[in-house]
């Protein structure tokens, strides 16, 4: 029976002996089986779930199994920290890991809680429904496993009752204070509860091996007061954050102040350049019509022009085929007498269409009537696209652009 405690506490050889002893309570369950928030939960247990929604993982918000504890204060459960010294998937530091035994005896003693408040609480021995709760072992005991409990042990143990009637943090406030801390030596056949702590060795002691380890003699000390002094050294650092905080929200709003500049740069900048490309597109649509216009114009112009040589060689044209023609009906069918009264005639109309000459079509078609009309348009583009500022002749600055300016005209080559 005097086994007892080393059956409870033997899962605290296997840690860090400078640390506190992890306790024997079950493990906690799983938040997907019967700890997921639903509208069922009362307010006190709605309330309770957010009050530790910090223990889940920070990688996949579900409970953290096995939690670990990175230098950059991440915590991530197993399966999304792969292997040690792998990058954080959060913020990409590497970083050593270290187990998060404060997160896992918290997880431990909010499963214990919740077994408690429950109906499903049975004793840690029998699987009797449990009546007791004893804050040295750890352990849920009915009532005939705590009467022969205490009569062997006489440890500090409360009534479920008693504990369903208070809050969870007041639960885990007692559960905290009652953690015990045992000599790191393995050796000891059953745990040996100390209250020494040797600075030299880093780790607690009984008085037996405090008596023997005679190396660090002016190291040892109150194993409460080195650990009042360590909570202390962690409130002056937190103390310090806390200025860095400060500091780094003030350089944060500044920041976020620079990021909200940029956009308003940005928004006046999109503005600036669309009102510009509106105006220029207005100008070279402005630009299009009146180049097309004056096409239209001068292919009128040039179209007269051809028209009328048109006219005028279809009718030299009518006159030399009805010529041939009657030449040749005179000679058929026309008498002696009447070839001889119109010879004289018919000879000078001959001639002067003998001095009819058909104009040249490089002389009749002008191949540069619209040659300075291209020039225009090539002007045009070259304005567009030649990368300069004849477009835009002023850049605009982004303390420019985020002042309210007066419209402007393009600037447009002619």
């Amino acid at each position: 029976m005097q086994q007892e405690p080393a059956a409870a506490q033997s899962s605290g050889s296997q840690q860090d002996s400078a640390l506190p002893h992890a306790p024997t309570m079950p493990p906690p369950e799983s938040v997907s089986e019967s700890h997921q928030p639903s509208p069922d939960h009362s307010p006190t247990e709605q309330a309770t779930e957010e009050e530790f929604q910090f223990l889940r993982c920070q990688g996949c918000q579900a409970e953290a199994k096995c939690p670990k504890l990175l230098l950059c204060l991440h915590t991530l459960c197993s399966g999304c920290l792969e292997a040690p010294g792998m990058q954080c998937p959060i913020c990409q530091a590497n970083a050593p890991v270290l187990d998060n035994i404060f997160f896992e005896s918290l997880q431990r003693r909010l499963s214990v809680y919740r077994q408690i408040v429950g109906t499903q609480a049975v004793c840690t021995r029998c699987k009797e429904p449990a009546e007791f709760w004893c804050f040295e072992c750890e352990q849920l005991l009915c009532a005939k496993c705590f009467e022969a409990h205490q009569w062997f042990l006489k440890h500090e143990a409360r009534p479920l009752a008693e504990l369903r009637s208070q809050s969870v943090c007041q639960f885990l406030d007692g559960t905290r204070k009652s953690n015990n801390i045992f000599c790191f030596n393995p050796n000891h056949r059953n745990p040996t509860l100390t209250s020494i702590y040797c600075r030299g060795c880093s780790k607690p002691l009984c008085c037996s091996c405090a008596l023997l380890d005679s190396g660090h003699s002016d190291l040892k000390c109150d194993i409460t007061a080195e650990i009042q002094q360590r909570q202390e050294e962690l409130d002056t650092m937190t103390q310090a954050l806390q200025e860095q905080d400060c500091a780094f929200g003030k350089a944060r709003a500044h920041m976020q102040s620079a990021v909200s500049q940029l956009g308003r740069v940005r928004t006046d900048t999109e503005e600036l350049i669309r009102a510009r490309v509106r105006q220029l597109v207005a100008h070279v649509l402005a630009q299009e019509s009146e180049l097309l216009e004056a096409v239209n114009t001068r292919y009128q112009c040039e179209y007269e022009k051809i028209a009328g040589q048109l006219g005028h060689l279809d009718a030299v044209l009518q006159r030399i085929r009805t010529g041939i023609v009657l030449v040749q009906r005179m000679k058929r069918y026309a008498s002696d007498q009447e070839v001889l009264d119109m010879h004289s005639f018919l000879q000078e109309a001959l001639r002067r269409l003998h001095q009819e000459e058909p104009q040249g079509v490089q002389a009749a078609v002008r191949t540069d009537s619209f040659d300075d009309l291209k020039e225009r348009l090539q002007d045009l583009v070259s304005c567009i696209t030649r990368g300069t500022d004849a477009v835009l002749p002023r850049k605009a600055s982004p303390e420019a652009t985020s002042t309210p300016r007066e419209p402007f005209d393009v600037d447009l080559c002619p």
